[in-house]
Parts: structure tokens; sequence; C-alpha cells
């Protein structure tokens, strides 16, 4: 058995790199479940104020994961790996597919939003 006490080598830059990659994509989940969940309440209350918070913070919570995943990248070594699947090489990819991920899981968020925006939730 593995001891829980094991100290993992970058164990924080490991796991900012696992939420710059995330982030986003729960941000977008969590943005899609509860603006279903607070239309009808909306609808009910005629007030639009809870969807609108809804999605704002979605889309804070997504730049916020392009923004971590963009200041691992930046602190990467630049050039080219010396190996193949070298440690620096794996940041580098995992954070640029974070900042990517990020970008457009956040463009989705405001494509979400638009119909709030358009429409009135009885509608």
């Amino acid at each position: 058995m593995t001891d829980p006490r094991t100290p993992v080598f970058e164990a924080k830059r490991i796991a900012a790199l696992w939420a710059g990659l995330l982030l986003a994509p729960a941000a977008f989940g969590a943005n899609l479940q509860l603006g279903y969940l607070l239309v009808h309440p909306a609808c009910l209350r005629d007030s639009v104020t809870a969807l609108y918070v809804v999605h704002i913070l979605s889309l804070i919570m997504a730049l916020t994961g392009a923004l971590i995943a963009w200041r691992i990248r930046q602190q990467a070594v630049s050039g080219f790996p010396e190996e193949a699947g070298d440690q620096e090489g794996r940041t580098r990819f995992m954070a640029g597919l974070g900042v990517w991920t990020s970008a457009l899981f956040a463009l989705a968020i405001v494509a979400q939003t638009v119909p709030s925006l358009m429409l009135h939730p009885c509608q």
C-alpha cells in the first residue's frame, strides 16, 4: 500500500494544472444545470437576477481556469523539450490545453447567456 503521507513532487503545480483544465467545463455544466433550474422560479417572481448572477459567476469561474492555465504556461520553460514526454513538455501541453479549453467553454457560457438576455423566462 502507498503511504498517504508520501510527498508528491510539485503537487501544487499538478493541482493547478488540473484546475486550469477542469474548472471551465465544471463551470459550463453548473451554468447549464442552474440555468435550467432557475427558469421556473424566475418566471414566477418575474425577476431574472438569479439567472444573471449564475451566468456571471460561471463566466468568472471559467476565466479563472484560463488564468491559472495561462500563468502555468508562462512559468514553463520555453523552447523545445529535451526528451519526448519530459515533465516540462507535459506541463506546457496541459497548460496550453487548459487555456484553449477554458476559452472555448467561456465562449459557450456566453452563448448560454444570450437567451437569458433576449427572452423573458416565461417564454
